[in-house]
C-alpha cells in the first residue's frame, strides 16, 4: 500500500516541534509521509494570519490533517502582538480551529475515552453510572 500523505498542524506554541498525532501513528505501524503546515500564534505575529492560505492549501490537497493544541488570546492582545509592520493595517486575528471547521464543515468534535467502574471522573451521561467500558463521544 502506497503511504499516506498526512498534512500535520503541530502545537508549536506548546514548545514542541512535533505532534503526538505522528508517533501515534508510527508506534502503530502507520505508514505515512508527514508534511508540515504552519498555523497558530507565531504566524498570527508575523504574517497577520493564524490560518495561511498554504496551508488551507496542503489540507485541500492531500484531504487529512493532524491538529495540535495552538493559542489564541482576546482580540486586544492579538493586535497588540501583531508585528509592527502590520499593525494599524486592517489585520483582524480569529481562531485557526474555528476557521478550519468552517472551511472545511467540520461540525463534529469525536474523543474516544475509556470509563472504570467505580472512577468518580468518568463520563457520566445523565446520572446513570458507566460500567468499564470504551466509548467514542461525539459532540
Amino acid at each position: 500500500m502506497a503511504k499516506r500523505a498526512i498534512v500535520t498542524l503541530p502545537a508549536m506554541d506548546r514548545g514542541s516541534g512535533s505532534s503526538t498525532g505522528n508517533r501515534v501513528l508510527d508506534a502503530a505501524g502507520f505508514n505515512a509521509d508527514y508534511i508540515h503546515g504552519d498555523i497558530g500564534w507565531e504566524f498570527w505575529c508575523k504574517e497577520g494570519n493564524p490560518l495561511p492560505q498554504r496551508t488551507i492549501d496542503l489540507i485541500k490537497k492531500h484531504k487529512i490533517a493532524l491538529f495540535g493544541a495552538i493559542t489564541s488570546k482576546p482580540v486586544d492582545e492579538a493586535k497588540a502582538e501583531l508585528s509592527l509592520e502590520l499593525q494599524g493595517k486592517g489585520f483582524s486575528y480569529s481562531s485557526p480551529i474555528v476557521g478550519l471547521r468552517q472551511l472545511f464543515n467540520l461540525d463534529i468534535c469525536v474523543r474516544p475515552c475509556k470509563s472504570y467502574k467505580g472512577n468518580p471522573l468518568n463520563f457520566v451521561r445523565r446520572g446513570k453510572e458507566i460500567q468499564s467500558t470504551n466509548h467514542l463521544l461525539m459532540w
